[in-house]
């Protein structure tokens, strides 16, 4: 679970960026266009001041211009980047136009003259704001439409990140809705397991108390048979022998025996480093953002035990710690040799334990946790049933409350006879 929601935190963060660089993108280039605009307005105020002049035009009517001055201004102008070619007229007394500019326009055939009404037209004006001609530019657009594209561009390709970036954050939703939905359906399977094994527990408990009265009965009872005089006596000692076999018979018919006697699996030496390493990857999935440290100490002697047993002693308070945290802390995980002992310190930085609950913290059905549905927490079995395997292997267990925050399980299990020579 952890490793999944690094995965899609790492994913969505790239959209993000992505997005981020676009959308910076995408401004520099309007900033551009717009710079570019002003500039393009700017170069034709300035082109319409220079040939707007009585200087080179003269008074409204009078077609004498100055050639060479306007022949001048008009290389000048068309320098500018913007400026492909300018076409300059003159106002008539009927309201008609003239173009003085260029000088050969009247000789031109038809066809091979510029279609003026598409061109930039930019009235001309004297000193006393009377229209005396116009100035028709034709613009060189391609800067300008080459950043209009580029905008384009990028505004389309930030519409389409985005729109995948959404796409993206609700499918990663859904399968983190249904990633959690499965666990929580595991968790409540492993809860009811856990019960189903005290259940077990409960039974060899049971089964071993009342065998032992009734085995105690059945000895009697065939004493009887065997030495009293009294026919009477005889015969009700042989019907309550013949109830103490029913009563065997049904728990063989049953098979508790065989289910509370099930093999847990062959003993074997076991590395309690791995073992830690094995229980922390088995409940990862409450982690979330926990730190895990790991202190372990190097060349530990073996151990002799059950390694699902050890692993469910682990697991259980990994999976505590991880819960008191909610997601957020360090666990540190602690192994070390003290003579024939090997300690296992497991420590959170969560909200502790509080004092006057120490002591009931590993009584069947106790739990720090608000009350509510066992599904939501827990049955309170699993340091009861964590006691009792660190009690088959005549170890220890104690927790206390560490001196800033959190809580410390110490849990200590002598090496085998073996190892103790050898380590000796």
């Amino acid at each position: 679970m952890d490793a999944k929601t690094n995965i899609v935190r790492k994913n969505l963060f790239l959209y993000a960026l992505t997005v981020i660089i676009l959308f910076l993108g995408l401004s520099v280039l309007i900033y551009l266009e717009r710079r570019i605009v002003r500039d393009r307005q700017a170069a034709l105020d300035n082109a319409r001041d220079l040939i707007g002049k009585e200087s080179i035009l003269g008074a409204k009517d009078d077609i004498r211009v100055s050639f060479s001055r306007m022949e001048s201004l008009a290389q000048t102008i068309r320098k500018n980047p913007f400026i492909d070619e300018i076409y300059v007229s003159k106002s008539l007394k009927d309201n008609r136009e003239r173009i003085l500019y260029p000088f050969y326009w009247d000789s031109l055939p038809p066809g091979k003259k510029t279609k003026l009404h598409l061109l930039k037209k930019i009235p001309l004006s004297s000193d006393h704001n009377q229209i005396i001609g116009y100035l028709y530019v034709d613009l060189n657009n391609r800067i300008l439409l080459g950043v209009r594209g580029a905008v384009a561009f990028f505004a389309f390709f930030l519409i389409l990140t985005f729109l995948s970036y959404v796409s993206r954050m609700r499918s990663q939703e859904r399968i983190i809705t249904e990633t959690t939905v499965e666990l929580e359906e595991k968790r409540r399977e492993l809860i009811r397991l856990e019960r189903l094994a005290l259940a077990g527990q409960l039974t060899a408990n049971i089964l071993h108390d009342i065998k032992k009265p009734v085995l105690n009965i059945r000895q009697e009872a065939r004493e009887i048979s065997e030495r009293s005089p009294d026919q009477d006596h005889k015969k009700t000692a042989l019907d309550i022998l013949q109830q103490v076999e029913l009563f065997f018979n049904i728990l063989r018919d049953l098979g508790l025996e065989r289910f509370v006697k099930a093999s847990e699996g062959r003993e074997e030496y076991v590395d309690i480093n791995d073992m830690l390493d094995r229980s922390c990857s088995l409940v990862r999935y409450e982690q979330g953002s926990v730190e895990v440290q790991k202190e372990y100490a190097p060349n530990l002697p073996p151990l002799l035990a059950h390694p699902c047993r050890i692993i469910q002693v682990f697991s259980n308070l990994i999976l505590n710690a991880f819960q008191a945290m909610q997601g957020k802390g360090r666990l540190v995980l602690t192994t070390r040799l003290r003579k024939n002992e090997i300690m296992i310190d497991i420590s959170d930085t969560g909200s502790g334990i509080p004092p006057d609950m120490i002591p009931a913290i590993f009584t069947p059905f106790f739990t720090t946790r608000d009350k509510g549905a066992i599904e939501d927490h827990g049955t309170g079995l699993g340091l009861y049933i964590t006691k009792n395997i660190i009690g088959d292997l005549h170890g220890s267990i104690h927790v206390q409350n560490s001196g800033d925050k959190g809580a410390v399980f110490v849990i200590t299990l002598p090496i085998g006879e073996k190892m103790k020579k050898k380590i000796d």
